[in-house]
């Protein structure tokens, strides 16, 4: 059921494939108000197999088409339940599908020329997919949402596995960093804000915000939206945008304003409550040499600091410039599941080669390093090693969290079977495809 739910997924998000377009279309099943082609399904198993799923014994057809079925089962009770979507969740969705598959295409250009069509019309074709997809989101969080896990249930999950099927995990740490960010000059802020002083006075003389944002604005993100930053609940950015977005009125632009990121301008959409959509055009000021020594004083000094009586987790907290790992005393997440525990694999190169010399208690001398964050880029951090995990056979004791998490998507893929059950009832379903007859014997 799993993977069947993340095929169902997948095919409502990738794009329609031109070259498939010469299939001869026939009606594979009807649910409810939805039918599903021959086209679409081959189009999702030619996808696959070019991402490189593999097709053991011919079955992949079968099993993506029970995916689109199950999607379509969801997406039908979603429509009878009432469940709704607005059409700024559908644009921000759209806008971020659509800013990864032209990054991963290599521009603009190269996209329009692979999938023979303009931005424009991808977007219009993708919309009543990507509405679909939230309609399905919604659905299965609805089913889901409330089930809950106890330690009870998570130790009959475990014994129930055999100890020969107990997975080999392997090295992970328990580790926290601090990362200090080379400041730039008041002589080289000046310069910056002076730079956009000046591509706001050319917009109010005329010209689109869009496109000074496209050819001006150093957050490369937006900037290929002409500086949109979709929408965003008030408390997601940091508190000085903040401030500046809600206090404007719609459609009005902002004076130049400063951030930790550097100086913004800044265009208000649309207000709603505690929500915003805006656009924003940055300017970062320049950095040189003198900067990034300040920054390497720095970070001897806090080291020092946690070496004489500060808990490094409270320094990380008052000093540290990176705001992903900040809030939570420097913890380096796993960037999977959100755990403490990172597999040493899934580390940044310089934070595992400084790691991998460490012993438990361990803080490392201040190093230069590139973040993959480009908010940050160059930097010097420090890090602490609180625990090493060697490569070891998965215990409950040891590895509890994982455990708990594996028990509760078991428990939610048990709940998600029953309604399966009951919403088939409820459905219209009309299957003419006899090809995957046998697999799909759970659908009469």
């Amino acid at each position: 059921m799993k993977k069947i739910l993340f095929f169902g997924w997948l095919f409502l998000i990738i794009p329609s494939n031109p070259l498939n377009a010469q299939v001869l279309d026939r009606i594979l099943a009807i649910i409810d108000e939805d039918v599903i082609l021959e086209s679409e399904l081959e189009n999702q198993v030619t996808y696959l197999k070019k991402m490189g799923e593999e097709d053991d014994e011919g079955t992949l057809r079968c099993f993506v088409f029970e995916s689109m079925l199950t999607n379509k089962l969801l997406l039908a009770k979603a429509r009878l339940d009432s469940l709704k979507v607005n059409d700024e969740q559908v644009e921000n969705e759209l806008n971020r599908r659509l800013s990864m598959f032209v990054m991963q295409s290599g521009g603009e250009a190269e996209f329009e020329k692979i999938m023979g069509k303009s931005i424009l019309q991808f977007k219009i074709e993708l919309r009543p997919k990507i509405k679909e997809q939230l309609l399905i989101d919604q659905q299965k969080n609805k089913i889901t949402d409330n089930v809950q896990i106890t330690p009870k249930e998570i130790r009959q999950f475990f014994n129930q596995i055999p100890t020969d099927s107990l997975p080999f995990l392997p090295a992970e740490v328990e580790a926290y960093q601090i990362i200090i960010v080379p400041k730039p000059s008041q002589e080289n802020k000046e310069k910056a804000k002076a730079k956009l002083k000046n591509i706001r006075s050319q917009i109010m003389a005329g010209s689109a915000f869009e496109d000074m944002a496209k050819f001006y604005s150093e957050d490369v993100e937006s900037a290929r939206q002409g500086g949109s930053l979709g929408e965003f609940k008030k408390g997601q950015m940091v508190p000085e945008f903040d401030d500046v977005v809600f206090s404007l009125k719609e459609g009005e632009i902002s004076e130049v304003f400063e951030t930790q990121y550097g100086f913004h301008i800044v265009k208000l959409h649309k207000i709603m409550g505690d929500r915003a959509k805006a656009s924003h055009i940055l300017i970062s000021p320049e950095k040189n040499f003198k900067d990034e020594e300040l920054a390497l004083e720095k970070i001897q000094k806090i080291r020092q600091e946690i070496l004489d009586s500060t808990k490094f987790e409270i320094a990380a907290t008052k000093y540290s410039d990176d705001p992903q790992t900040k809030m939570y005393g420097g913890l380096i997440m796993n960037p999977q599941n959100g755990e403490p525990r990172v597999p040493l694999d899934q580390l940044e190169p310089e934070v595992y080669l400084t790691i991998d010399k460490m012993k438990e208690g361990d803080i490392s001398e201040p190093k230069e390093f590139y973040s993959k964050n480009p908010r940050i880029g160059k930097a010097y951090h420090i890090i602490y090693l609180k625990k090493k995990y060697p490569p070891h056979l998965a215990s409950l004791e040891q590895d509890y969290t994982k455990f708990k998490q594996a028990a509760l998507q078991a428990k939610k893929m048990e709940v998600m079977e029953k309604w399966f059950l009951k919403a088939k009832e409820q459905v219209y379903i009309d299957i003419k495809d006899n090809d995957c007859k046998q697999a799909l014997e759970n659908w009469k």
